[in-house]
């Protein structure tokens, strides 16, 4: 679970496979690939509810997807109480948000003197 969540961090905040406009990937190299590191995860608080599954093996329910995918929208709604901007593509890169937040200063207060 905590796996899942720390995949789903970097998903939202840095993960970009740059392809080219026949969809060949032109990423660099993998070592410039930005993945999460320990300090860009936050402690993660897991609680198991004791449940079954007729389907699954002894009753064992899959767990790939419940931790990845509550994170993004979590994310993005948590800037858009913050900024009053909704972010709806990922990753939301600190360039998006602040280019995000400019447009709307601009909006706000008109073109800079």
């Amino acid at each position: 679970v905590e796996g899942g969540v720390a995949q789903a961090l970097g998903a939202t905040l840095f993960e970009t496979v740059r392809t080219d406009d026949r969809g060949a990937v032109t990423t660099a190299a993998f070592r410039r690939y930005r993945l999460p590191q320990y300090a860009d995860v936050p402690r993660t608080e897991v609680h198991f509810m004791e449940t079954t599954d007729a389907i699954g093996p002894l009753g064992a329910k899959s767990m790939s997807e419940s931790p990845f995918n509550p994170v993004a929208p979590a994310f993005a709604n948590a800037l858009r109480d913050a900024t009053g901007v909704r972010f709806t593509e990922m990753p939301v890169t600190r360039d998006l948000v602040w280019l995000a937040m400019d447009r709307r200063a601009v909006r706000r207060d008109g073109p800079p003197a």
